[in-house]
């Protein structure tokens, strides 16, 4: 028989009368646990308010007695109600929950009370807080486990509170908190078998978790670290069972859909592990030696939980998302470990690489930015006084360097349906000038530091320089002022030789200089200055020709980026202003002689006859005019400064000789001009067209 169709619209109607039905039951439930939540608080206050009206009049033993039987009462009286009522689950769960609160009042007021020894009353709220938790279990009612776990941050702080009364008792006190912490992280993760029929069972790990944060965050670490080996131990517990709660707890989320808690759960317990490293790191009256011990192990613990994130063969979807906040959270124990000590950058920045290979291999690129940014503190590590400090700080931001290209080759494909592809190039980009500032800047800075800290004399005060120069001068020859440049591509070498914006120093590919080219020779020349500060500073000539030789090597290399744009204006200006300074200034430096003597307007002068020669060479009419500026300046210094005052015999063989050098450039530009002339090559063609020198090309010999 057919069956009947369906009208049209009428899944549409019963979906929008389903969806009333959905937000009214919500609403209820709502209702139900607020109003629930309300009742139990005003029996207990009710209670406490009994007590405190006949307080005097009940004996210690009969009002502990009294509590302790309610509190039983209650919880057998939830449970009983559970079983038989299906309907009544929210009065039940009021009953078991205020039940458990009662008994822990009742527990804590024997102690303070009754004279029951600290010992059994903290044996007594352990045993409660699991008799709860079995409640909570066998009744389906995860407030029950709510309550649970608030009995048991009250058990820790009660103890808590017992080893600052009693000092001598820390060690045995917290030993029992960890295993208290560890058998009921054990409990709460096998709880979720079984309970199948508790809809927020998947939740039941992560409120024993919120029971460890509490204990790994007020460990008494003063009185504990004064034995350090046992000290550590007992301190470092809590942090161990967190983070495998953390990796039980995420994968249990997640198979119940609830994956958007994950992230949120996972960055909890790195700001936990984080708190936990400043709090013991900074704790008063506790040897140096203990509070990096401390330290490393947390962050060990931290390299432990990210090597069980590498990625497999196949990637769960939980994994995508916890990678990235296992990241974050890495970077900040890593910063309260190096907060801690400066002396333990190195295992911070080993730390974070580790953690960035799970991000790197799902396709972001960002962590390969991150690592050579972890060398900038290297400049807070080199204010250290120590010497085996600034060893390891050099040996840190050289690791830095290798783990970045590591990530890059790790680097997977960009993840569909995501903004990487785009953003990439300039992720890498700004990793590649970031590891630039760490080999040229902050490793000289810090050798710099670390030499003068030894106590040499004018001799520690070249290498630093020295390095620096060498250093730019390789990175700019492998590529670093290209496009593109990514940190492999450039130590590598797959970018040597390459000049952004022209095929050779012959051919430019674009009229002007590109950006980059204008930068690589303002930065080059900026640090071809510093290292002629520093030459300038030694007072030796042995010790000054390596940082000189640097110096115009960087000033010339600077030059080489633009030169295939020799024939504009502002490039040979700039080009032969610069190397003439810096030749000027090595002169003066390695001779010692000043601006205003003749060995400097001898240098000047030869100078400029070498320009207007090789800008016939090179048909650069700036350059031959630059030129013709520096004899027409040493004409004018030496006829009118030199002459002025006396007329020695040194000053009157100095005008002869320049006169004579004067008259052979006449002759030689007029030659080349003429020369040039003939052959057109000077601005015109024979049609009258701008020649490929007045197009902005090259016409010089290759």
């Amino acid at each position: 028989m057919p069956q009947p169709q369906t009208p049209v619209g009428a899944d549409a109607f019963a979906a929008r009368q389903h969806q009333p039905q959905q937000q009214r039951r919500q609403e209820e439930n709502i209702g139900r646990y607020v109003l629930s939540g309300a009742a139990a608080f005003l029996v207990v206050s009710a209670a406490v308010s009994l007590i405190a009206l006949v307080w005097d009049r009940i004996p210690d033993a009969a009002k502990v007695g009294t509590l302790g039987v309610i509190a039983i009462a209650m919880v057998g009286s939830g449970m009983i109600l559970a079983r038989r009522r299906q309907q009544q689950q929210v009065a039940a769960a009021t009953l078991t929950g205020t039940g458990g609160a009662l008994g822990f009042i009742a527990i804590i007021g024997a102690a303070l009370t009754a004279g029951l020894p600290s010992t059994a009353a903290f044996m007594l709220m352990v045993v409660w807080a699991f008799v709860l938790l079995l409640v909570s279990c066998a009744t389906g009612q995860f407030f029950t486990a709510v309550v649970s776990t608030l009995g048991a941050m009250v058990t820790i702080g009660f103890a808590a509170s017992q080893v600052a009364a009693h000092p001598a008792q820390a060690p045995l006190t917290w030993m029992l908190i960890d295993f208290y912490v560890v058998a009921l992280a054990a409990v709460a993760a096998a709880a979720p078998r079984f309970t199948s029929g508790m809809r927020l069972a998947p939740w039941l790990p992560s409120t024993s978790m919120v029971v460890t944060a509490t204990v790994l965050l007020i460990g008494p670490s003063q009185r504990l670290l004064a034995q350090p080996q046992s000290g550590i131990v007992l301190l470092t517990v809590p942090c161990a069972v967190l983070l495998v709660q953390a990796h039980h707890s995420t994968r249990l989320l997640a198979v119940a859909g609830a994956g958007s808690a994950v992230m949120y759960e996972w960055a909890a317990v790195g700001i936990v592990q984080a708190l936990a490293v400043l709090q013991l790191g900074y704790a008063q009256n506790v040897s140096a030696s203990a509070r990096n011990g401390i330290s490393v192990i947390f962050l060990a613990l931290a390299c432990v939980s990210t090597a069980v994130l590498l990625p497999r063969a196949k990637t769960p979807v939980w994994l995508r998302a916890v990678a990235p906040v296992n990241l974050g959270t890495v970077v900040g124990v890593a910063g309260a470990v190096f907060a801690v000590s400066t002396d333990l950058l190195l295992p911070a920045v080993a730390a974070v690489g580790l953690a960035a290979i799970p991000v790197v291999r799902l396709g972001y690129s960002a962590p390969v930015l991150l690592l050579p940014i972890m060398g900038v503190a290297a400049l807070v590590a080199g204010l250290a006084p120590a010497r085996s400090t600034l060893l390891l700080t050099l040996l840190a931001v050289l690791t830095a360097v290798a783990l970045t290209v590591l990530l890059e080759a790790l680097l997977a494909p960009p993840p569909p349906q995501s903004g990487e592809s785009a953003d990439r190039a300039t992720w890498l980009a700004g990793a590649t000038w970031v590891l630039a500032a760490d080999l040229v800047l902050i490793l000289p800075w810090v050798l710099d530091v670390l030499l003068a800290r030894n106590g040499g004399g004018q001799a520690d005060r070249m290498p630093a320089p020295l390095l620096a120069g060498a250093a730019a001068l390789g990175l700019t020859g492998l590529g670093l002022f290209t496009a593109r440049c990514s940190p492999r591509s450039l130590l590598s070498g797959g970018r040597a030789g390459r000049l952004e914006g022209a095929v050779d120093l012959h051919t430019p590919l674009r009229s002007t200089p590109p950006p980059s080219a204008w930068l690589g020779d303002t930065l080059l020349t900026a640090l071809a200055a510093a290292v002629l500060l520093r030459a300038g500073s030694l007072g030796s000539a042995l010790l000054e020709a390596p940082l000189l030789g640097i110096a115009l090597a960087l000033v010339i290399v600077g030059g080489r980026m633009l030169l295939p744009w020799l024939r504009s204006t502002g490039v040979a200006l700039t080009i032969a202003v610069s190397q003439s300074l810096a030749l000027w200034w090595s002169v003066m430096i390695l001779t010692g002689a000043s601006a205003a003597s003749l060995l400097v307007t001898g240098v000047v002068l030869a100078t400029g006859a070498a320009c207007i020669v090789i800008g016939f060479r090179l048909r650069a009419t700036t350059l031959r005019h630059y030129g013709l500026t520096l004899v027409l300046l040493v004409v004018f210094k030496l006829a009118v400064v030199d002459l002025a005052g006396q007329n020695s015999l040194s000053r009157i063989l100095a005008l002869m000789v320049a006169g004579v050098v004067c008259f052979g450039l006449s002759l030689a530009y007029n030659h080349f001009a003429q020369e040039q002339a003939e052959h057109g090559a000077i601005g015109a063609d024979s049609a009258g067209g701008l020649s490929p020198a007045g197009r902005g090309g090259s016409s010089y010999p290759r």
